[in-house]
């Protein structure tokens, strides 16, 4: 993260790990929308990209979304393989896999709050 930070010149939240424990990884956010994640289980969904692909960033892209249930079902419609799904605070995650799109991992976001930083911060 701080090779980023440096890199970027940005900074980053705080490194969570509380509600993430389920997909095996923990992470931190930047403004305008970077998030950085490390897997903390040998087989999360992100150990296994690195295992694969090796160390850097992942190509994918973050989009939000009004209603993530209704984005969710129009995606898998339009034959999108969903990888999971996080709720942390007040931000709601979706993510599909690359391979239905060309390489790029799509993310779909709900949030209420200015940034899906502040959500995150935000009780459910």
């Amino acid at each position: 993260m701080a090779r980023f930070a440096d890199l970027l010149g940005i900074e980053f939240g705080e490194v969570m790990e509380a509600g993430l424990e389920d997909v095996g990884v923990k992470g931190a956010f930047a403004l305008p929308g970077l998030d950085l994640a490390q897997p903390t289980t040998p087989d999360s969904p992100v150990a296994k990209v690195i295992d694969k692909m090796g160390e850097g960033l992942v190509g994918g892209a973050s989009f939000k979304v009004a209603d993530l249930d209704s984005a969710v079902a129009e995606m898998q419609a339009k034959g999108m393989r969903l990888l999971g799904r996080l709720e942390i605070g007040g931000l709601k995650e979706a993510w599909f896999h690359p391979r239905e799109s060309h390489g790029l991992l799509i993310e779909l976001c709900q949030y209420d709050a200015a940034s899906a930083l502040d959500a995150v911060k935000q009780s459910p």
